[in-house]
């Protein structure tokens, strides 16, 4: 088990993705600290934890309140000891066009996508420091790398997640924190499954993905369990899409395949 003993805090761990990667980490000897806002959510990934042998706690939080954050991540130090993995992945996602979303939607977005997991990496940055260092994982998306979705707010927010990463590779490296960043592409989880439950998108979508299928949160605990274990001890400050191959191919030129898709 490459993370035996090694405190690890997952945000967002009430469902998809982060609930997903939570039972990998988990599995490979972490025991967690669990935060989200969803507490009937963040139950049920801790049943599962535990299910399979693991240990996890619960701290049900609002990552946009930064004094919420600090008193969760002081609980979770005290808990289940100074992490040593941290798993950035709270997030919402509102499918409007520019002109559809209004103000007060967009700084919803950006306060959950992008200062929420500011106020994370300031809470979680001085005891994994102080404890000798460690990995930080954060999600961003595909969004933040392609046009053609039509939901900016939530594709900027990503970007920010992007750029934050790459910025504090450096600041952090001295301290012996390493911090990534994965770009899941389009992947059925509770937040989009509607979505992707019609037809004509899930089709467009799978016809534009050089794999020739949407993921699934199976697909992309594994580069999170790489990103966050000793196997990536030399990398730091990079983002690594995880996306059947999305990326690649809507970035070639003359290829439009991706501009039948729309989630206005």
């Amino acid at each position: 088990m490459m993370l035996d003993g090694l405190p690890a805090i997952v945000t967002g761990a009430g469902s998809g993705i982060c609930r997903a990667a939570s039972l990998r980490l988990a599995a490979e000897g972490a025991p967690l600290a669990l935060l989200d806002r969803d507490e009937a959510g963040l139950d049920e990934t801790r049943r599962l934890v535990e299910e399979r042998g693991g240990r996890a706690v619960t701290l049900p939080v609002d990552v946009t309140d930064a004094g919420a954050v600090e008193k969760a991540i002081a609980e979770a130090v005290d808990r289940v000891g100074a992490p040593r993995v941290l798993l950035n992945g709270a997030g919402i996602v509102i499918r409007k066009g520019l002109l559809a979303t209004s103000p007060e939607e967009w700084d919803r977005v950006i306060r959950v996508n992008l200062s929420g997991y500011f106020h994370v990496l300031r809470a979680v940055v001085p005891p994994m420091a102080a404890a000798g260092g460690g990995s930080i994982v954060q999600i961003a998306s595909s969004s933040a790398h392609l046009g053609g979705h039509g939901y900016p707010s939530y594709s900027a927010s990503k970007g920010g997640v992007l750029t934050l990463s790459r910025m504090l590779a450096h600041e952090l490296a001295p301290q012996g924190i390493r911090i990534n960043s994965i770009s899941p592409g389009a992947t059925i989880t509770p937040i989009n499954s509607g979505t992707f439950a019609v037809p004509a998108i899930h089709d467009a979508m799978a016809g534009a993905i050089p794999l020739a299928r949407l993921g699934a949160p199976a697909d992309i605990v594994g580069a999170i369990a790489f990103l966050a274990g000793p196997d990536s001890a030399y990398v730091t400050g990079i983002d690594l899409p995880v996306d059947g191959g999305l990326i690649s191919r809507i970035t070639m030129p003359g290829d439009n395949s991706y501009s039948t898709f729309s989630e206005s």
